[in-house]
């Protein structure tokens, strides 16, 4: 499916990046950002992922959720990061992944700025514009070394909690393959739905990340799955055993 999900996720990356610039901007209920491209991104790839895979769930943020079936449930972010697409940031991205169960089997995130696309699909490996990346090295994190933390994190726990040099772009997906390619070393999110991070699931669990709640507890994603439930501890994609933890 692969093969057939990339011409349409950059296709719509590519919708989204030509109405980037002068695109109007509305504030939802929950007072996040909203723009048309949003709205028209999503809905492009709901016409288009049933011709890829008849019958499964979709769960997009911008048009609701139906429920999983026996063929899975597509998640899709059609902007990740609207705050910094609507100001003209080129930090966003594009992203659709398949879950089945407890596991993401199908991710791929595109960023149109940069023209990346990387993608990944169960048990295959995961790639960026089809080379294959490395796993992530295993062990701690460095002083020098830069890590992935929203700012709502840090007014749950101290900074001196966190290895590393704290970075944050303002779009989960872009920060989750950055994680995944090592350019950054890892990532703690809280907060987020199934639709922002299930590509970014598959991706990085394909190089070998550690994905759990920081405390240790495993991650599940049946609960995610019930509409706009989010993630509401701290978790993390980071290298194997590098023995972090928070309380």
């Amino acid at each position: 499916m692969l093969r057939e999900l990339e011409p349409v996720v950059r296709e719509a990356g590519k919708m989204a990046l030509a109405a980037q610039k002068g695109s109007p901007r509305e504030i939802k209920p929950d007072g996040s950002i909203v723009t048309p491209a949003d709205r028209n991104v999503e809905e492009f790839l709901r016409l288009k992922l049933p011709k890829i895979l008849p019958g499964a769930g979709i769960y997009g943020e911008e048009m609701g959720c139906s429920e999983e079936t026996d063929a899975g449930l597509w998640c899709i972010d059609p902007i990740d990061g609207t705050s910094n697409y609507a100001f003209g940031l080129p930090i966003w991205g594009v992203s659709v992944g398949l879950v089945r169960g407890e596991s993401c089997v199908l991710g791929l995130v595109y960023l149109p700025v940069l023209d990346e696309m990387f993608s990944a699909s169960a048990g295959q490996g995961a790639y960026l514009n089809g080379e294959r990346l490395t796993p992530i090295p295993a062990g701690g994190i460095a002083p020098e070394e830069l890590i992935s933390c929203p700012d709502r994190i840090l007014r749950m726990y101290p900074a001196e909690d966190f290895p590393g040099k704290i970075r944050h772009s303002g779009a989960f997906v872009v920060d989750g393959v950055y994680t995944a390619s090592q350019r950054v070393r890892g990532l703690v999110g809280v907060r987020e739905k199934l639709y922002d991070v299930a590509a970014c699931l598959c991706i990085a669990k394909e190089v070998g990340a550690d994905i759990r709640y920081a405390d240790g507890t495993p991650l599940e994603l049946a609960p995610l799955k019930r509409p706009w439930t989010r993630l509401e501890k701290a978790w993390i994609i980071f290298p194997p055993e590098s023995h972090f933890y928070l309380p």
